[in-house]
């Protein structure tokens, strides 16, 4: 078994001056020899001449290919794999010189060391670049471009042995678990690989969920949400066990959870509990028009934590699912959209309240959203003091649009009725009457002093 090196050893002056050493030993017996120095000279030399020449016709190639692509239409992975060929034409021209040009100096059994390892590269290059181009989603191709691109060059250098017994010895101890950089390294690959799996997946569950027409909005969220949950626990278990980490270790926190969930997250859970409550029962789904006190708006998402109820002037009130459920909440659209609204108005005693009444129906037939079943009517619903008080009772279906605005406008078609036909609409007046079977004393009292 391979001994660990501690973190402490490996960042230590002694042994990096020890890498030092090696380094400087191994350029003085490879590097500065004057023959050795002569060759590497010569092949840098070549390799700058063809990648410049590359370069230069490449790009009047690559030109040449690209305004011909820009007229043909292909699907969209070919089409990026195309774009990166194209893309990549000069460097593709410079490794079929440099491949020509090794074979000509193998041919004259002239060393090529520093040739062959920049075509090896630059293949190596070339191919991942092409072979990731096919993957849309830029951020899986840059990922395993990355990982594929290092264990290349790794592999041609002739290290990837090396380095991987180097990560498995370079390691630390945490509690009864020992780890190296090896393990972790992999584990970290492993959790950012199902972290986008699991966004994939959710994105594709609450697609799928979209289109089945027989699930309610909400219960299509309590769905999308225990998925959710549920692959996210699956990712986080996955990840440690990938580690090494005994997963049995965790029932040492749970005590210590249920502690901190009875002192400092009641409210939390309560909210998380009143979420799933209200997902399960469909006291409240996205898209209702609910008013709570002087909150009124449509209900746009229900997180885990809060509702999020959006007003007719776009403000976004977070009302804590807890809140909901502890505190009466007028539902506009729980099992109808339809809302019936109430309109007063008080006409003088001097007017006759058949023809008011026929009058006010006939002032708001035609309103937009308004409608006509069931049918609005105007009742006679008391004898005020100043006046007969007649009630306007009509209904709408779409009280997400405002009851406000179409109230207004059924009260201002009221007042231009009304002032049409001259019915008065009375307000408080107060009559005084004086006894006069008895003189009336008048009383004077004195002017205010004015300033001289």
């Amino acid at each position: 078994m391979n001994s660990i090196i501690d973190f402490g050893t490996l960042l230590s002056p002694d042994q990096w001056l020890h890498y030092w050493t090696i380094a400087k030993q191994w350029v003085l017996e490879n590097i500065l020899v004057w023959k050795n120095l002569v060759q590497l000279l010569v092949q840098i030399g070549v390799l700058l001449v063809i990648r410049l020449f590359g370069t230069l016709i490449g790009r009047r190639i690559r030109r040449f290919f690209e305004y011909r692509a820009k007229k043909v239409r292909i699907h969209s992975h070919a089409d990026s794999f195309v774009k990166k060929l194209i893309h990549h034409i000069p460097l593709l021209l410079s490794i079929m010189i440099i491949w020509l040009t090794i074979s000509v100096f193998q041919r004259f059994e002239y060393p090529s060391f520093l040739m062959n390892l920049f075509l090896s590269l630059s293949t190596a290059w070339l191919v991942i670049q092409l072979a990731t181009s096919v993957i849309l989603d830029r951020f899986w191709a840059k990922l395993i471009a990355a990982v594929a691109w290092v264990l290349a060059v790794l592999n041609i250098l002739g290290l990837l042995d090396e380095a991987m017994a180097m990560l498995e010895k370079v390691g630390f101890t945490m509690g009864e678990v020992r780890l190296n950089l090896l393990t972790v390294a992999k584990a970290v690959v492993i959790l950012v690989v199902l972290l986008r799996i699991f966004k994939w997946a959710t994105v594709f569950t609450e697609r799928r969920l979209s289109q089945v027409s027989e699930l309610t909005p909400s219960t299509r969220v309590l769905v999308s949400k225990v998925v959710n949950i549920t692959l996210l626990v699956l990712v986080i278990l996955v990840g440690l066990n990938s580690v090494g980490i005994d997963l049995t270790a965790f029932a040492v926190f749970s005590g210590a959870i249920g502690v901190g969930v009875g002192f400092g997250l009641q409210k939390i859970v309560g909210n998380f509990i009143s979420g799933i409550i209200l997902l399960v029962d469909k006291s409240i789904k996205p898209g209702d028009v609910i008013q709570l006190e002087s909150t009124y708006g449509y209900v746009r998402e229900m997180g885990g934590r809060c509702v999020s109820v959006v007003t007719r002037d776009e403000k976004e009130f977070l009302i804590p699912n807890e809140d909901l459920i502890s505190r009466q909440v007028i539902n506009w659209s729980y099992s109808s959209n339809r809302v019936r609204i109430k309109a007063s108005v008080g006409i003088s005693y001097g007017a006759d309240p058949h023809k008011a009444a026929e009058l006010l129906l006939a002032s708001i037939k035609g309103l937009p959203r308004l409608l006509e079943t069931p049918e609005p009517k105007c009742l006679l619903v008391g004898f005020g003091d100043n006046s007969v008080d007649l009630q306007l009772r009509f209904w709408i279906e779409d009280p997400q649009n405002g009851v406000a605005n179409v109230t207004s406008e059924v009260l201002f078609r009221i007042w231009d009725t009304l002032k049409e036909n001259e019915i008065e609409i009375p307000f408080p007046q107060r009559d005084v009457h004086l006894d006069i079977s008895e003189p009336v004393r008048f009383v004077p009292t004195s002017a205010p002093e004015t300033n001289q």
